[in-house]
């Protein structure tokens, strides 16, 4: 789960646990270290904190190390908050003590063009350095789709790592279904719809909406409908082409935040703020899943990433649980699924046991594995062969995903670029914060073009 402030984007991971996982038998063959059982080997995994991720990796885990006689597998997590996970990864690659390593997915917006001068930060900097290794050939990257996980984390005719997770996370809605029944409410299909829903819900004397705002959950409203509004007329396989124009006419200077398009989208965000909670600004993202799921008689919807699963679940157990995504536009057929990828496994030069490596990731891959692992997350599916799991929660996204899109991402920036050079800061926007459209979208354009010397 990651709670960092960001604009536009609310990143993270979870929901529904995992059954026994099947064992490879494949026998490890560590370089340097000949065949057979291996005596006291360690191999290393870290990941960062995600209740359903977590889980299924231990089972994992155990049994590789059923499979492995001799080796050990230490596990390794801490949380994205505070930078921990960022400190805890930092350090196990300068001791060269990590084998297999996740990592949020660069994707392409990781790696601007040279004539920007911009250097990558994060997984994006570790691929142009030459720490991670090159998967692209290994035999279980042929489980995957290859252009999607070039996108996620190709470079230069290599792919770095094998993208695992993507999730909704961008106006991502759960909903409660008997709530909604209850008022004669179906899921809405556009955005004027979603606005009547909450005046219904309103006028009833129920609150529509639950969000943390203080952890900048209510950012997905903007994001969502950004996605929706930029990608109208535009099919789903344009969505990198889209987030790559868009980043060169930011750099050029022939388009900036202070433009029609997000000034729309900016008062769409503040219509839908009026139905929230009115304490929101203080809520936390680690608490309100749960929160949320216990009050089953208020607050049908919950602005949450698709992540979150697995707590609302063992919070209520009996709730009739619903997802779907913000409607951010009047036309139906654009309002579509939009999704992050997220959680990337990458494996360092620097690997220790890297053949063991190898293997803990040809053992997570093989179909009957990793189709756990979309139950135990629910995460959407990145090998073609394996459909999304059939969560009950998850009716809605299986029957929408044909023509879902990777979401927009935000234009290259420098790093250290202050916060409203990234996007608008939807904690400053009335009615969280005090400023007006006109005030936030101005001081980011200006934010913007200061940074990058225009």
């Amino acid at each position: 789960m990651r709670t960092v402030r960001t604009p536009f984007t609310i990143l993270v991971a979870t929901a529904g646990l995992a059954a026994t996982l099947g064992a490879c038998t494949t026998p490890s063959s560590d370089s340097g270290s000949g065949g057979g059982a291996k005596q006291n080997v360690t191999l290393t995994v870290a990941e960062w904190t995600n209740p359903g991720a977590v889980e299924f990796t231990k089972q994992l885990n155990a049994e590789f190390e059923k499979a492995h006689p001799g080796v050990t597998v230490k596990f390794q997590t801490a949380p994205t908050a505070n930078g921990a996970w960022q400190q805890l990864w930092n350090s196990m690659l300068q001791s060269k003590s990590v084998d297999v390593l996740a990592q949020f997915a660069p994707t392409q917006q990781g790696f601007a063009p040279d004539y920007t001068n911009l250097e990558p930060g994060g997984a994006a900097a570790l691929i142009v350095s030459g720490q991670l290794t090159d998967l692209k050939d290994q035999p279980f990257m042929k489980n995957y789709d290859p252009q999607v996980q070039a996108d996620a984390a190709g470079y230069k005719g290599g792919v770095y790592g094998v993208m695992a997770a993507e999730y909704v996370g961008a106006g991502a809605l759960w909903y409660k279904k008997d709530l909604l029944a209850k008022y004669h409410l179906d899921v809405p299909t556009t955005y004027q719809e979603f606005l009547d829903a909450c005046e219904t819900l309103k006028k009833a004397g129920v609150t529509p909406i639950f969000v943390s705002a203080k952890d900048g959950m209510h950012g997905g409203v903007w994001q969502g409908i950004a996605n929706q509004v930029i990608m109208k007329g535009h099919q789903p396989s344009e969505s990198v082409k889209v987030s790559e124009d868009r980043a060169v006419a930011f750099w050029k200077g022939t388009q900036s935040w202070d433009d029609p398009v997000y000034k729309e989208i900016s008062k769409r965000h503040q219509e839908i703020l009026k139905y929230i909670e009115p304490g929101a600004s203080g809520v936390a993202q680690q608490t309100a899943p749960g929160v949320w799921a216990a009050k089953s008689d208020d607050y049908p919807f919950l602005l949450d990433g698709s992540w979150d699963g697995l707590t609302i679940q063992q919070a209520n157990p009996k709730l009739n649980l619903g997802f779907f995504t913000l409607p951010g536009t009047d036309d139906a057929a654009a309002n579509r699924v939009a999704f992050k990828p997220d959680l990337t496994w990458v494996v360092p030069k620097t690997a220790p046991h890297k053949d063991l490596a190898m293997e803990w990731l040809a053992m997570f891959s093989k179909p009957e594995n990793y189709k756990k692992w979309l139950a135990s997350t629910g995460s959407i599916s990145t090998q073609p062969a394996l459909k999304n799991t059939d969560l009950p929660w998850m009716d809605w996204l299986n029957s929408h995903m044909d023509d879902a899109f990777p979401q927009l991402t935000t234009p290259w920036y420098p790093a250290g670029a202050p916060l409203d050079a990234q996007g608008p800061d939807i904690y400053k926007l009335a009615p969280i914060g005090k400023d007006s459209v006109d005030t936030i979208l101005a001081r980011s354009a200006s934010a913007y073009r200061k940074s990058v010397g225009k």
